[in-house]
Formats: structure tokens, C-alpha cells, sequence
């Protein structure tokens, strides 16, 4: 792809994750275009249609989950360390991904789109990997896993981050320590 039509897309994505997010996905694809800065037909041919772009936007966005916790491993020492900052990472990101009206199709996007399926399984993968070794070294405790932290960030993240939000999540963050 030229570096025109790859930056074009990016936008569309991002301006689409944005829109999705805070409106759903029934978002109008021209309101998307205005937003991304790009015309509608260069939005149709990057995304034939809506599903194409929601897909697009669920696999970014679980990319994006994967790179903070690859990051987060990069840089941290402890497994406890990675998933704090994971997780804070996560709430800034405002991904809720139960709560947001974009994720309400997510489900039947991932069992139609391998791609989809195959960057959503490994977030999961590198998640549940941090959550084990977390526990492994006694931080984590051992009667919380993914499903649970996940379901917790996806409550918490309802509304635009603060003081009161990132306290709440110091609050969770004790909650979780072994």
C-alpha cells in the first residue's frame, strides 16, 4: 500500500474507533470521513462496508492491547509491574470492550474474521500469560484471572478518565495484590 492510501487508512481507522466508540457503530460512514479528514469514496475503497471498517477497528484495537502489555513486559521487571501498567495503559486507551457500543457485534465479528480472531487470541494469550506469572510470584491473587480484571476494566472505563478514575483504579490495583 503507498504511504498515501496506508496513512489514509489509519485515519479512517482511528477516526472510527473514536466515533464508534463514543456513538456505536450505526456511526454514519460520511460523519467518519469528514472526521478522518478523507472523502467518502476514499473511505469506501479502503472499507466496502460497514462490517469491513468494524473489523478494521476491533483488530486495531486489540493490537493496541497486545503492544501495551509487549511494552509494558519490555520495560518492567516484575510481572505485578507489568500488569499495573497494562492496566493503566488500558484505561487510557478508554477501551471497554463490553461497554462500548462499538463492541456489542465484536463477538459475531471474531467467529466471521480469522484475522480477527487470531490478534483478539493473542491479546488473551500475552494477558493471561502476565496474570499467571503475576500469580506465580505470589502479587496476584490466585482466586482472580482474566475474566475478572477484564470484566472490572470494562466497568470502570464508562466514563472520561480523572483523578477519581485513576484513584478507582488504585483502589482495584490494591484489591488485586495478593
Amino acid at each position: 500500500m503507498r504511504a498515501d492510501a496506508q496513512r489514509n487508512r489509519d485515519q479512517i481507522v482511528a477516526a472510527a474507533r473514536v466515533l464508534f466508540t463514543a456513538n456505536g457503530v450505526d456511526t454514519p460512514m460520511e460523519e467518519i470521513a469528514r472526521a478522518a479528514g478523507v472523502g467518502v469514496g476514499t473511505l469506501y475503497r479502503r472499507f466496502p462496508d460497514r462490517d469491513a471498517l468494524v473489523n478494521a477497528v476491533s483488530t486495531d484495537m486489540f493490537q493496541r492491547l497486545a503492544e501495551a502489555i509487549t511494552a509494558a513486559n519490555a520495560s518492567e521487571k516484575s510481572a505485578w509491574a507489568v500488569l499495573q501498567r497494562f492496566l493503566r495503559s488500558w484505561s487510557e486507551f478508554r477501551l471497554g470492550l463490553l461497554q462500548d457500543p462499538m463492541c456489542h457485534g465484536i463477538p459475531a465479528a471474531i467467529e466471521a474474521d480469522p484475522e480477527l480472531r487470531e490478534v483478539r487470541q493473542h491479546w488473551l494469550d500475552l494477558f493471561e500469560d502476565v496474570i499467571q506469572r503475576a500469580q506465580d510470584d505470589g502479587d496476584l491473587r490466585k482466586d482472580v484471572g482474566l475474566l475478572e480484571i477484564a470484566t472490572f476494566m470494562n466497568m470502570f472505563i464508562r466514563d472520561e478518565r480523572s483523578e477519581v478514575t485513576d484513584r478507582i483504579l488504585d483502589v482495584m490495583l490494591d484489591g488485586l495484590r495478593a
